[in-house]
């Protein structure tokens, strides 16, 4: 589900493919994301990380399964995990978003220190959709990226919008380009923070990632709170359900 490697030049790439589940949040695709960070941290030659998802889905968030157990009590919500890694890696994290990315899929993104976008991919945060509220730092992280009117609309609605839409719309997306060119913009960028003194970047991406942080430890005191209210309003579960039915 998770591969990753690192050229001579400190670029390191990290890849989500779990095609049959559209690289939903499985136990074995979060595992093999900490583990894959773990890896590329503790060998300290990493300049800079590439995340990239399938061509068409970079990633669908949470699985039905994970999200029925959270609405019954069986669970507790362990998505943030991903989001303090990737905002506390020493590295900074590029993500190359050729496919579309819903829910927790996107806020993975929002972690990153660099984004680029499809025209053609849909991007949403959906949990509304499904019935509970925003979670994985989402409600903090989101305005950075595509600005506050339009996470409002996007945490509100549940709309899902195309990268074309976003560029019209002048978010804080780094690139929005064809599909077939993000892979390659990824890869430039790297190229270009892999040029520099390795100790300078872990120290820029520690400063730089401070507020994020924050936001994150902001985030975990009102989204904890709001999924144990919302989680157990008795609709959610058939909610959930419909959601996956459609």
């Amino acid at each position: 589900m998770i591969s990753h490697d690192r050229d001579d030049q400190g670029i390191a790439t990290v890849r989500m493919h779990d095609p049959e589940r559209n690289n939903v949040f499985s136990d074995g695709l979060i595992n093999g994301l900490i583990h894959a960070l773990d890896v590329l941290e503790s060998d300290k030659k990493t300049k800079v990380m590439i995340l990239e998802g399938l061509p068409e889905v970079f990633s669908g968030g949470a699985e039905k399964e994970t999200l029925l157990a959270l609405s019954e009590g069986r669970l507790l919500v362990k998505d943030l995990l991903i989001s303090e890694r990737l905002v506390a890696a020493e590295f900074p994290v590029i993500a190359a978003m050729e496919g579309h990315a819903i829910g927790g899929g996107l806020v993975m993104a929002l972690c990153c220190d660099i984004v680029v976008a499809a025209r053609e991919s849909r991007y949403g945060t959906v949990f509304m959709n499904m019935g509970f509220t925003p979670g994985m730092g989402c409600t903090t992280l989101l305005q950075d990226l595509v600005g506050p009117f339009v996470a409002n609309e996007m945490m509100f609605t549940g709309k899902r919008f195309r990268g074309s839409e976003l560029a019209e719309k002048r978010t804080n997306i780094n690139y929005i380009m064809p599909r077939d060119r993000v892979r390659a913009k990824a890869r430039d960028i790297a190229l270009q923070i892999a040029d520099k003194n390795i100790q300078s970047i872990h120290l820029l991406k520690y400063t730089l990632s401070a507020r994020k942080k924050k936001l994150l430890i902001d985030a975990r005191l009102q989204e904890d709170l709001m999924h144990r209210l919302s989680f157990d309003f008795p609709e959610t579960r058939a909610t959930i359900e419909r959601f996956y039915v459609e």
